[in-house]
């Protein structure tokens, strides 16, 4: 990250300063709301929104309100997210909104070119000062962590694919809610990660897979780390959906 032309700062144009943009915007935000592409839109590097995102912070700085990026800029500048979470009891939709907004939250970081994600926080503080954690303030987990667990477990590959595959699936009319993210393993099975952040309604969505496969297997991260659905010979996959995440496994 270099300080772009026209900053007016005390340091030149072109000078060096970060290898990354740091952001705490939080998916809850400062208005302790939940509608729909809640996590989508707080992970958006070009969107002016009641989040601490890229564009208060490196669009204009936030104390002197110098002149920062582009928005062409914004889109590719490299980023982590320091900071976000939800509040399992004064935020909205307690334990289990929590746990499917965070792992939302991940998804769309990911999706939309955050390198890092951190959840604060690990466990709740102690004497019930806030309730951010993922597990209780006695370590035993709330339903995000186990949310996110599944998410992990069924994503888990530890050896990098040199040259990754393609999958020439397509959604038919996608909800603006529905959002996908490919990833393939090392074994060439894909994972195609669907999730909704429709949050009072439900989207049915027919998701193509471009050809028949022998075992299509369809997972829940809400329900746990095995197939809710496996399906044999198909070349298409009906997905009943509202606000979490759905993964189905194409196994080459």
């Amino acid at each position: 990250m270099t300080i772009p032309a026209g900053a007016g700062t005390t340091f030149p144009a072109g000078t060096r300063y970060a290898d990354y943009a740091n952001s705490h915007n939080y998916v809850t935000s400062t208005r302790k709301m939940y509608i729909d592409n809640q996590a989508w839109n707080a992970a958006d590097p070009t969107l002016s929104g009641p989040w601490d995102g890229l564009v208060g912070e490196y669009g204009v700085t936030w104390g002197h309100h110098f002149q920062g990026y582009t928005t062409e800029q914004l889109l590719t500048l490299p980023r982590v997210t320091t900071e976000t979470g939800w509040d399992s009891m004064s935020s909205i939709g307690g334990e289990r909104t929590q746990g499917t907004i965070l792992v939302n939250t991940y998804l769309a970081q990911f999706k939309r070119g955050w390198r890092y994600t951190f959840i604060y926080q690990l466990r709740d503080g102690e004497g019930g000062s806030d309730n951010l954690g993922l597990f209780n303030s006695n370590s035993t987990p709330k339903l995000a962590a186990t949310y996110i667990h599944n998410l992990t477990s069924i994503l888990a590959d530890q050896t990098p694919v040199a040259s990754p595959g393609i999958l020439n699936y397509s959604i038919i009319d996608e909800p603006a809610t529905v959002h996908d993210l490919l990833i393939q393993k090392s074994s060439g099975t894909f994972e195609l990660v669907v999730w909704d952040e429709n949050v009072r309604g439900q989207d049915n969505v027919v998701v193509n897979l471009g050809r028949t496969y022998a075992t299509v297997n369809v997972y829940d991260v809400t329900v746990g780390a095995s197939p809710i659905q496996t399906l044999a010979n198909v070349g298409s996959v009906t997905l009943n959906m509202n606000d979490h995440a759905l993964i189905i496994e194409i196994i080459k």
